[in-house]
């Protein structure tokens, strides 16, 4: 299977894992769904391909199941009888689940609580010419977050609702995600190697398109969701400072970036960036800094999800 083959093949039946997951009430209740392709469902005309699935677990399904490794197999076995069944309800049935793998990351507990999964899912598709030579999908799972009442909503999904991020969401998350991938955030926690995450910077570019500035009631629910979501994880922000700190970097890696449409180019993306986080400083939002408490452990690497 090529590449292109392959991204095409995934990103469909992303989708049909997406249908399968809404059919399962505990997968619907335990799971609430975000990213690039939530976003899409937000704006579709979003052009970026998304070839995976997030989703933060549920604090009810946390404080329900505390042991990690029950939590790893109640989810484990919800996703296999929900796909299984969705692949046997189609006509013709061509596809079968080889393995669904539900890991712990990191595989120790996070010293702060930051508790994540990884799904692997790996199907055999008959319809192929190489049923084997498939690539694997996956779901990343992070640890539950503080949300408001604007934080999230139900879309529908293969006739079933499933909970999403909201659109504020999504963007204060972003945000969030982007600053926690700069230099200064990556030493304020002791972690290295992290990439700049410049795919937020198209995905907020493309919401300020869809939702522009001047709709202030949405921009002041995305300062207080940005605001929400960086306590969480004691992301610090100056205001446009903590991020023209990285603009050379975010320049560069944005360019070199083979996934990111060219149609939205830097010279694009970074003022519309610009332009929500001066919204941000005119309605005092920024600046704020959180203090990490000190907590044993936390220089080991992990993410928080």
């Amino acid at each position: 299977m090529n590449p292109d083959h392959a991204n095409q093949w995934k990103d469909a039946l992303l989708d049909e894992i997406l249908e399968a997951i809404s059919s399962s009430t505990f997968l619907a209740e335990t799971l609430i769904f975000k990213g690039a392709r939530v976003l899409a469902r937000h704006i579709p005309d979003v052009a970026r391909q998304s070839l995976d699935i997030d989703a933060n677990c549920t604090q009810e399904f946390v404080d329900k199941f505390p042991d990690r490794a029950e939590q790893a197999r109640r989810l484990e076995a919800e996703f296999h009888v929900a796909i299984r069944r969705k692949f046997e309800s189609q006509n013709p049935v061509t596809k079968s689940l080889e393995y669904v793998r539900v890991l712990p990351q990191p595989p120790r507990n996070h010293p702060r609580g930051w508790n994540a999964f990884e799904v692997a899912i790996r199907v055999i598709d008959a319809s192929l010419s190489s049923p084997k030579s498939v690539p694997t999908l996956r779901l990343d799972i992070a640890a539950p977050e503080s949300l408001s009442e604007h934080s999230t909503q139900e879309i529908e999904i293969g006739g079933r609702r499933l909970r999403v991020y909201s659109l504020e969401r999504i963007a204060g998350e972003k945000l969030r995600a982007f600053l926690s991938s700069t230099p200064a955030h990556q030493e304020k926690i002791q972690r290295t190697g992290g990439a700049l995450r410049v795919k937020d910077l198209y995905d907020l570019a493309c919401i300020v398109r869809n939702t522009p500035l001047t709709e202030t009631d949405f921009w002041n629910k995305v300062a207080a969701e940005f605001r929400t979501a960086c306590e969480s994880r004691f992301v610090d922000c100056d205001g446009w400072a903590t991020f023209s700190a990285v603009t050379d970097i975010a320049h560069g890696n944005y360019d070199k970036d083979p996934t990111l449409p060219k149609a939205l180019p830097f010279e694009s993306a970074w003022p519309a960036v610009h332009a929500i986080v001066q919204h941000f400083e005119r309605t005092g939002t920024t600046p704020f800094a959180f203090a990490m408490p000190s907590v044993p452990g936390l220089g080991d690497g992990t993410r928080a999800g």
